[in-house]
C-alpha cells in the first residue's frame, strides 16, 4: 500500500494535480471542468503539506526538492511582487498603481535578495545540508544569482538608454546587480555556512550543463506549445454569425454613449 511518505503519492502526484488544475482553470468559463480547478489545486497542496509533515530528514530527491521549494518561496515571492509593484507603479498603461508604491517595490526586491544572503550565512537545515539536498540548494542559489546579475544589469542598461530621467530606477538596478555579484564572488571564494568554496565550484561547473539542457528543453516545449495553439486556431471553424442588438441593448449603448459624451464635454469646458 502506498502512503503519504511515498514520494509518488506525496510529491509527484500533487505536481500532476497542479498541472491538471491549471488546465481546468484555462478552459472556457462555461466549461463544467473549470469548477474543478480550485478543488484539484487544494487537494494537491494538501498532499504536499502532509508529505512534508510525515517526512523527516530523508535524503531523497523529493524531500530535498520540497525543502528547496519552501525555502526559496519566501524570497522569490518577495522579489517577484516587488518587481511587479515597481514596474506598474506610476504612469503605466496596464494596471497603473500609485506612484508612491514604486520605492516600496524596489525595497521588496532588494529585501528578497538580502533574504537569500541571510540563508547563505546561517546554518542550513538537515534537508539541504548534505547529499542531494545540498546539490539542489547550491544549484538553485548559483543559477538564481547568475540570472539576477544578468537581468538586473541588462535592465539597468536599458533604463539608462531609455532616458526620461530614469536615474532612480537605474541606480536601484545597479544596487541589485552589485549585491548579487558580491554574493556570487563571496560564495565562490570563501564558500558559505555548511558548504566550502570547492563545493560551490563543483556545483557550478557540473550542474550548469544540466540546467542549460533543461532551459533548452523548456524553450523548445514552449515553442511547441505555441505552434500547437497556432495550428488549433488556424484550423478552428469560423465563428457563428452574431445576432443583431436587441432594442433593450441598443437603449443601454445609447445611454452609455450619451453619458460619456456629456462628461467629455464638461471636461473640455
Amino acid at each position: 500500500m502506498w502512503s503519504l511518505t511515498d514520494p509518488r503519492v506525496g510529491f509527484w502526484l500533487p505536481l500532476a494535480l497542479i498541472c491538471l488544475a491549471t488546465g481546468f482553470w484555462l478552459t472556457d468559463r462555461k466549461d463544467s471542468r473549470k469548477k474543478l480547478s480550485g478543488v484539484t489545486f487544494f487537494a494537491s497542496i494538501t498532499l504536499i503539506v502532509l508529505f512534508g509533515v510525515n517526512t523527516r530528514g530523508g535524503d531523497t530527491p523529493e524531500t530535498a526538492l520540497l525543502a528547496v521549494l519552501l525555502h526559496m518561496l519566501g524570497p522569490v515571492t518577495l522579489m517577484a511582487i516587488g518587481s511587479l509593484i515597481a514596474t506598474f507603479s506610476g504612469p503605466s498603461p496596464v494596471g497603473p498603481l500609485p506612484r508612491g508604491w514604486r520605492p516600496l517595490g524596489f525595497l521588496m526586491a532588494i529585501g528578497g535578495l538580502f533574504w537569500i544572503g541571510w540563508m547563505l550565512i546561517s546554518a542550513p537545515p538537515d534537508s539541504i545540508a548534505n547529499g542531494i539536498g545540498e546539490t539542489i540548494w547550491g544549484t538553485w542559489v548559483d543559477v538564481f544569482l547568475t540570472i539576477l546579475i544578468l537581468v538586473a544589469a541588462l535592465a539597468g542598461s536599458f533604463c539608462v538608454m531609455m532616458g526620461e530621467a530614469r536615474h532612480k530606477e537605474a541606480i536601484n538596478l545597479t544596487i541589485l546587480t552589485l549585491a548579487g555579484a558580491m554574493m556570487f564572488v563571496e560564495i565562490m571564494q570563501n564558500g558559505s555556512d555548511g558548504l566550502a568554496a570547492s563545493g560551490w565550484h563543483q556545483i557550478h561547473w557540473e550542474q550548469m550543463m544540466f540546467l542549460l539542457g533543461g532551459l533548452m528543453g523548456s524553450i523548445t516545449a514552449i515553442l511547441a506549445f505555441i505552434a500547437l495553439v497556432y495550428m488549433a486556431e488556424k484550423r478552428a471553424p469560423d465563428p457563428d454569425v452574431v445576432a443583431p442588438l436587441t432594442e433593450e441593448e441598443k437603449s443601454v449603448v445609447d445611454a452609455v454613449l450619451r453619458l460619456n459624451l456629456e462628461l467629455e464635454g464638461i471636461e473640455n469646458d
